[in-house]
């Protein structure tokens, strides 16, 4: 990311700023976002397909400019529980570059294959482009 690692972080733990890059930068329902050891998270996404998809977690540890471990689950599913555990850890690489190292573990392999099938890996991608975009706006 080109952008310090405290706008980095922020840009993770405000609720303000999570808001305009994490769908996609599609329009987001904050419902609760309290980023803190042992917060919340529940939020919606209003998707370009007209629907609104819900996710909420949990966080587990909120280490300041340093890492967050929380869990995600998208609430779409037929049944709740499968959730998914994500560790996102940044380094500032210089005073202006950050690394952002993320790591998710499904409860299943059936879990993690229907995360990939339904598209979680390029949404992802166009969520970090947009959180790119976002950054270098604030600069």
């Amino acid at each position: 990311m080109n952008a310090p690692l405290a706008k980095v972080f922020n840009a993770y733990t405000q609720a303000d700023l999570f808001a305009k890059w994490w769908c996609r930068g599609n329009p987001m329902k904050v419902y609760h976002f309290d980023c803190k050891d042992g917060g919340s998270w529940h939020i919606a996404e209003q998707a370009e397909d007209g629907n609104e998809y819900q996710f909420t977690g949990c966080f587990h540890e909120v280490a300041h400019n340093r890492r967050i471990v929380q869990t995600f689950e998208f609430l779409g599913m037929p049944e709740r529980g499968h959730v998914m555990l994500e560790k996102a850890e940044f380094i500032a690489i210089d005073e202006h570059t950050t690394e952002i190292h993320t790591h998710s573990t499904a409860m299943s392999q059936a879990d993690r294959d229907g995360m990939v099938a339904s598209g979680m890996e390029s949404g992802w991608r166009q969520s970090v482009e947009v959180l790119g975009q976002l950054l270098e706006s604030r600069n």
